[in-house]
């Protein structure tokens, strides 16, 4: 890496994913503090060394929002001009598919363009859950070129060992006022797949007879602040596969997307051996 006596960074922001992680792990405010007043946090993040942040860019998908307390919407679009105050070139990124808006891709692409650009970026700070940077984090390190990755603090050791320094969301939520007790901060570091899968378990072994979908879904967001398909089916990208994960239950065909019961529910009933 070329010496400066000030880096030269470029900053690289999954919006939706960050936003998700905050609302998930923090809470819905801090998420929206975070969205609203970006430059508190930025400073906070890029305080440590000297460095001339050049390039900015948040990868949004306009039409996502962000639930408060009382269910309300807020649109990701809102956030926009926000970002735009603070330098950051906001880069529309709409759905894809149903559950993906192809932010990862695009930001994988434009980081390898900025690698190669005619201004030197000694360090690139990527935004991001996504563990699918590992490769891209590798490549950066080859070039000499310092990292740094604001992650879900339960990211695995073989993305942390990618990355020059990792700054978990548990921390960047600390740092925009969240107070947290020793269990929240014990929910933070677990994956979002787990306590929807978790969560699911608990209802399901609570429940008193079948659970029709759409209520097991509402008993869900209660419980960790996500919908079934916010999380994209507790990470395993679809509802058969989900209920195949929690163990002793099943879905069964129905209205509106079915119901699921206990799988001992199923099973005949025991009949008594005849007497000599």
């Amino acid at each position: 890496m070329q010496q400066h006596d000030t880096l030269r960074s470029a900053v690289f922001l999954d919006f939706d994913n960050v936003v998700s992680g905050l609302a998930t792990g923090a809470g819905p405010s801090v998420a929206h503090r975070f969205a609203t007043d970006p430059e508190p946090w930025f400073d906070w993040l890029t305080h440590d060394l000297p460095r001339r942040v050049l390039l900015r860019r948040c990868y949004m998908n306009p039409a996502g929002y962000l639930l408060d307390e009382n269910g309300n919407r807020a649109y990701f679009s809102a956030f926009r001009r926000a970002f735009q105050a603070l330098g950051f070139e906001v880069v529309d990124c709409p759905p894809l598919t149903r559950m993906k808006n192809g932010a990862d891709l695009r930001m994988a692409l434009d980081v390898m363009d900025a690698l190669a650009a005619s201004t030197h970026f000694d360090e690139f700070i990527l935004m991001s859950t996504d563990s699918d940077f590992v490769p891209l984090l590798l490549r950066l390190r080859a070039a000499d070129r310092r990292t740094k990755l604001v992650a879900h603090p339960d990211v695995g050791r073989v993305v942390r060992a990618a990355a020059d320094s990792v700054v978990g969301l548990d921390a960047l939520a600390r740092g925009l006022g969240w107070e947290a007790s020793p269990l929240d901060e014990a929910l933070f570091g677990q994956d979002a797949g787990e306590q929807v899968i978790a969560a699911m378990g608990e209802i399901m072994a609570e429940a008193q007879g079948p659970v029709p979908l759409a209520a097991l879904g509402a008993q869900v967001r209660t419980r960790t602040g996500m919908t079934l398909r916010e999380s994209d089916w507790g990470g395993t990208g679809s509802i058969d596969a989900l209920v195949a994960r929690v163990d002793g239950i099943v879905r069964q065909e129905g209205p509106a997307g079915g119901f699921v019961v206990r799988q001992e529910w199923l099973l005949p009933p025991a009949t008594e051996a005849p007497s000599d």
